[in-house]
């Protein structure tokens, strides 16, 4: 299969190499990543500009945009028809709601828009663990045909050495304190999210019980429970 990568590290950075040399057993492999680091990003677009970019071979492209961009190049503007986009693998991890903000799972997320199944991997800097591990999460995943374009599926691994397995988790909520720091000319987020007593069966949970998560994430944010709830509000 034909297989498109982006992440928002930027090109050349750890975890997209490594994705790149792993991949090759899977398929035919395109880089298409961001000049610069594009951390944050989520699904923001660039629309209102020309956008520079570089083809480094037939296989290689550096964008100066953002994450959603570098997998719309991708799609649309190297002539490949790809059955698959993976985005990362993430310097740190992309779990609870902090996937509102990534722009791992922005690029994801257009994939699903363009309705091209979506894998993101994240991971909180531990790449010795995605070197052993990365196998055993593609089988898993192509095994069990868990590719989607209703979904994306995101990929954390464990915060230490030890693993015990693959979990299919939910999102874990969190709470989250939101503070600021403003002197005359600047202001500093000093938002902190608080992670305790994470449910089994979330990202959270597993991260931190040695196992590695995969959530599905849909794009869809339309929830029939609160439709409902609204019209009932109605006279």
């Amino acid at each position: 299969m034909k297989i498109l990568l982006v992440n928002d590290d930027g090109y050349g950075a750890q975890g997209i190499v490594l994705v790149e040399r792993l991949l090759q057993k899977y398929g035919e492999v395109f880089v298409v990543a961001p000049k610069h680091h594009q951390s944050g990003k989520g699904t923001s677009i660039d629309f209102n500009r020309p956008l520079e970019y570089e083809k480094i071979d037939d296989h290689h492209y550096i964008l100066d945009s953002v994450p959603v961009n570098c997998t719309m190049f991708g799609l649309y503007g190297i002539n490949q028809k790809f059955d698959l986009v993976v985005s990362g693998c993430n310097h740190g991890y992309n779990i609870t709601l902090d996937t509102m903000y990534s722009g791992t799972i922005g690029a994801c997320t257009q994939a699903l828009f363009s309705r091209v199944p979506a894998i993101a991997f994240s991971c909180q800097f531990n790449y010795d663990m995605v070197e052993k591990h990365f196998d055993e999460v593609m089988e898993y995943i192509l095994t069990n045909n868990l590719l989607s374009t209703s979904y994306l599926l995101n990929v954390n691994f464990p915060v230490g050495n030890k693993f015990k397995g693959i979990q299919i988790t939910k999102q874990h909520t969190p709470k989250i304190d939101y503070s600021f720091t403003i002197n005359e000319k600047e202001v500093r987020d000093d938002r902190t999210s608080v992670i305790s007593n994470p449910k089994r069966g979330t990202d959270v949970y597993a991260i931190f019980h040695d196992y590695i998560s995969i959530t599905p994430l849909q794009i869809n944010q339309f929830n029939e429970k609160y439709y409902k709830e609204v019209k009932k509000k109605l006279k």
